[in-house]
């Protein structure tokens, strides 16, 4: 039966280390168990976590029917999961790609940068990978605020090139934005603002949802290997 999650350890042994349940922790920590737009929950096999009308799912979907008329009744406008879970759950897929995994093995976690939540929207939307900027906005300083995100940026000239974000989970982290200004591409600046990021996170499994065909060799040059798939997508009428 799935049923409102009203802590942290409620959510743990569904959300588990992978790189979904980095996403449901990270908000989970950051904004708690009492607000409208942040909801959270559990069957104790898979998590499922609420914000703004999407649904991100960890942990593996045991009754498909349940999860189905679960999601349709709270009103989700699309679904981020595993390849499985999207399956499962007969998504519309509108996005997919591989998850990528690399262990760090970091001895001195180098502390949290302190750089604008404004200088990493730049980036992002010279790349058209964000929306809005005060959601944006609101979201990204609130969660650097409670350490549930770390960011990383690249300058060049005085200015912030290159960027990446990681969210923290309980014994793992996701990488979940990495973008350089398009007239810096080619410069060896994703690379360096990986690296960057990955210096101040903890030992443990690193994640990345990658597009599809989208970067292979970039991460590969990186260390990063496929350890399964994910799917974005709206349930089906």
């Amino acid at each position: 039966m799935i049923r409102l999650a009203e802590n942290l350890e409620a959510l743990s042994m569904s959300c588990g280390s992978s790189p979904f349940g980095c996403q449901i922790r990270s908000k989970a920590q950051a904004y708690g168990f009492h607000q409208s737009f942040a909801q959270f929950w559990t069957d104790g096999e898979a998590a499922y976590g609420k914000t703004d009308g999407s649904v991100c799912i960890a942990g593996e979907i045991t009754d498909a029917d349940e999860a189905r008329a679960f999601l349709s009744a709270v009103g989700t406008n699309e679904v981020v999961c595993s390849a499985e879970n999207a399956e499962k759950l007969g998504l519309n897929i509108t996005e997919s790609g591989a998850i990528l995994q690399k262990v760090l093995r970091n001895g001195t976690v180098q502390p949290a940068e302190e750089i604008s939540p404004r200088e990493i929207y730049a980036v992002l939307k010279a790349n058209g990978m964000v929306g809005e900027f005060e959601p944006f906005y609101l979201d990204l300083s609130h969660r650097m605020r409670h350490g549930t995100v770390r960011c990383a940026g690249v300058s060049a000239n005085g200015k912030t090139v290159a960027v990446a974000a990681a969210v923290l989970g309980e014994s793992a982290s996701l990488i979940s934005a990495v973008a350089v200004l398009p007239k810096f591409h080619r410069r060896g600046l994703g690379t360096a603002v990986v690296r960057k990021i990955e210096r101040m996170l903890p030992s443990g499994t690193v994640y990345i949802l990658r597009e599809e065909r989208k970067n292979e060799a970039f991460y590969d040059a990186l260390g990063y290997k496929p350890c399964g798939a994910w799917a974005q997508g709206k349930l089906c009428n």
